[in-house]
């Protein structure tokens, strides 16, 4: 694969692909599938194809940790990326609340205020909400969400000694 001239050690996933597609229309025409081709490869001991084929795998495989990356504590997308994603969620989720919930936790870099104008675009269930109540149902939907959180944690934390005073609550060891 490095010495070939027409694949380089840094090619783009797109630049791979387009390379395999060449390969397999030159050398694997008569295959009907890729994985057919693949074994054709495979059988004629093809190792530019099949190393390029391992290198296009891992690319796409890192493409797709890198599809959540956006999601990070430390991320920051384009305007045009949130609201493309915020549309996805309000699409998502038939109910305000849940719609709500899930564009504030997967948004914590962007203001209340930009997210209500966002679902506020995209939810016909928030036409009649204000800007203001918007930004309210956000913090309520966020402080709600930590306040019942920290509730169960508080509960869960004397659950153990709980648990061992009550005959059904012992481990048979």
């Amino acid at each position: 694969m490095a010495d070939s001239p027409s694949i380089k050690a840094e090619s783009s996933l797109p630049e791979l692909e387009a390379a395999l597609a060449q390969m397999v229309h030159e050398r694997y025409f008569e295959a009907e599938s890729d994985e057919e081709a693949e074994l054709q490869a495979l059988a004629a001991k093809d190792c530019e194809y099949l190393m390029t084929r391992i290198r296009c795998l891992e690319l796409s495989l890192k493409a797709a940790d890198d599809d959540l990356a956006w999601l990070g504590p430390a991320a920051r997308s384009s305007p045009a990326q949130s609201l493309r994603r915020i549309k996805a969620l309000c699409g998502r989720y038939p109910d305000l609340f849940g719609a709500m919930q899930a564009v504030v936790v997967t948004h914590p870099g962007v203001s209340r205020e930009m997210l209500a104008m966002a679902i506020k675009q995209f939810r016909r269930d928030a036409e009649s909400y204000s800007q203001e109540d918007l930004v309210g149902l956000l913090t309520s939907v966020t402080n709600g969400a930590l306040q019942a959180f920290d509730a169960v944690l508080r509960t869960r934390k004397g659950a153990d000694r709980k648990a061992a005073s009550l005959p059904w609550g012992k481990h048979n060891e």
